[in-house]
Order: structure tokens, then C-alpha cells, then sequence
């Protein structure tokens, strides 16, 4: 079977709805299932994020030593371990970067994008030709709309609504919309491909970004099912129904490497959208290994 053949098959068989993109960075061997198709980012957005800032660094905007004291109108629940540290602790930006990408910190995530502007980042991806990616929500909007609240500066009495994770199942955030934080597998397969091939902003830049993307956390998504001591530089995302993850997997024996993103919706469970991950980077792996 083809490649395409084999990813439509898992695909096909799970339960969610899946955005599945594949290329091999050398060959050019490219496979797209609903590519074109908008998803809910989840935390993948964060890699836009990663990418501007960088940018930014390099522009002399910002110093990946800068510090930043944390205060509590910072603070944001969900993923992340910032929230559980003291109040006034201080961070680099390059901390900042790290925790945001490797355990998917909430916090560390929306300091930076308020550093380096929503608005910067959506003009950014069009710079880099990525049309159809969409970033309009912090991860303190997203959670404030999920539980049915309009998003608004920090309050204690904000932050306790959405502690209760009562979610709102018709609010946009669990739409694929281009009003929400959403895009194509296309569009985010070809984000890491740039980073891969060191064409985003410079050399140096890429390799501090693949630095931090190869230190994910979370490994039980496209790295789950491969052989052991791969190189995998990724990040995941989660939301509802909606489980992701974007990275690029790196092959032996010098057969190179190969972007891939999924992006789904409708999963039954978490771990269920999981094994569909893992299924389909390890279908890809063993067709460019010639397994």
C-alpha cells in the first residue's frame, strides 16, 4: 500500500475525525488526509509563539535572558508548573520558552504572547506563508470562553469560574474557526519544516527552537509507538475532543527525516486520539525506513 493508503486506513478506523499531513524533508514525498481542513490548535498554537518570539530575539527586541517576575495576575490553571510556585519567583524568557513548549505551561505561554503580541504572531505566520493558521486566544481567553465567560483581566473571582472546568459546549473555542486559535495540518507540517531546515528567522534560531522542541514532556502521542531513543522534536496539544501534535521525527541510517502534524476532533477519549497518533507516525516511520 501507499503511504497515503496507510494513513487513510487508521485514520478511517478511529473514531475522532483526523488532519493528517506527512513530508519527508529530503525527498519531498508529501501525504495529506483533510490537510486543508481547519482544527482547533489546542496548545499547538504554541509553536507560533515559539517561532515569533525567536524572531523577536533576534531582532534585539527581547533577550533570552531577560526576567520576569511573576505576580498573580499572571497566573492562568490548566497545564504547567509555574502556577504552583511562589508568587514573585523570577524567569528568563528562554525559562519561559522552555516551560511553555515541554510541559505545555499555560503561564510561561501567555507572558510570552504578551510579550510578542497576538497580532505579531497572525502577521508573522502570513510572512512565512502559512494563510490559513489563526491565532486570536490566550490560554486564559480560551479558558475563560470554554466555561461560557467572556474573557476580561484577571480577577480571583474569573480565575475561580474557570476552576470549576465546567464547560461551555457551544462556545467557539470547541469550534474550527478561523475566529478561534485553528489551523490546517498543512499549514502547521509546513511551520516545522521550516524550523527543521533552519529557515525560520536564522540557523541559530532554529537550533534553540529544535532545542526546546526535542525536550517534550509529553512523549505518549507521535513518539509513543516508534522505536526507542528516536529523535523526536514536537510539541502536543490537548482541549476537549481535540487531541494533537506537530513535530518532525528524525529516521536512522541517514534516511532523513520527515514533518508530520495531526490535528483531530471528536475523540471519544484522550488516550483513544492518542494510539490514533501514535498509529499513524509509526505507519510513516516504517514507509520511509522501507519497513
Amino acid at each position: 500500500m501507499s503511504l497515503e493508503q496507510k494513513l487513510l486506513e487508521i485514520a478511517q478506523g478511529a473514531s475522532g475525525t483526523f488532519g493528517v499531513t506527512v513530508k519527508h524533508l529530503q525527498t519531498g514525498e508529501t501525504t495529506s488526509i483533510n490537510g486543508n481542513e481547519l482544527f482547533q490548535l489546542a496548545s499547538t498554537f504554541k509553536i507560533p509563539i515559539l517561532a515569533t518570539l525567536y524572531r523577536d530575539v533576534e531582532a534585539g527586541k527581547l533577550s533570552l535572558d531577560d526576567r520576569f517576575k511573576i505576580s498573580e495576575e499572571d497566573l492562568v490553571p490548566g497545564s504547567g508548573v509555574l502556577q504552583e510556585l511562589h508568587l514573585g519567583v523570577e524567569v528568563t524568557v528562554k525559562d519561559l520558552a522552555m516551560l511553555m513548549i515541554i510541559v505545555s505551561d499555560n503561564l510561561a505561554t501567555d507572558r510570552l504572547l504578551k510579550l510578542v503580541g497576538t497580532e505579531q504572531v497572525n502577521a508573522y505566520m502570513r510572512e512565512l506563508g502559512l494563510e490559513n493558521t489563526h491565532i486570536h486566544h490566550s490560554c486564559w481567553d480560551l479558558l475563560s470562553l470554554c466555561v461560557g465567560m467572556e474573557p476580561q483581566a484577571y480577577s480571583r473571582e474569573a480565575l475561580n469560574s474557570i476552576l470549576a472546568w465546567k464547560f461551555d459546549p457551544s462556545s467557539i473555542v470547541f469550534q474550527a474557526d478561523p475566529r478561534n486559535n485553528a489551523a490546517t495540518s498543512e499549514d502547521m507540517a509546513k511551520l516545522v519544516e521550516l524550523i527543521a531546515k533552519k529557515q525560520v528567522v536564522s540557523e541559530q534560531a532554529c537550533d534553540g527552537m529544535l532545542d526546546i522542541l526535542f525536550r517534550q514532556q509529553f512523549n505518549s502521542r507521535l513518539p509513543y509507538m516508534l522505536p526507542a531513543k528516536t529523535k523526536v522534536a514536537h510539541k502536543t496539544g490537548t482541549l476537549s475532543d481535540c487531541v494533537n501534535d506537530v513535530g518532525v521525527i528524525y529516521l536512522p541510517e541517514d534516511k532523513g527525516s520527515f514533518a508530520i502534524s495531526v490535528l483531530s476532533k471528536n475523540n471519544p477519549t484522550m488516550e483513544e486520539g492518542e494510539r490514533t497518533i501514535g498509529r499513524l507516525a509509526r505507519a510513516a516511520y516504517d514507509h520511509f525506513v522501507g519497513a
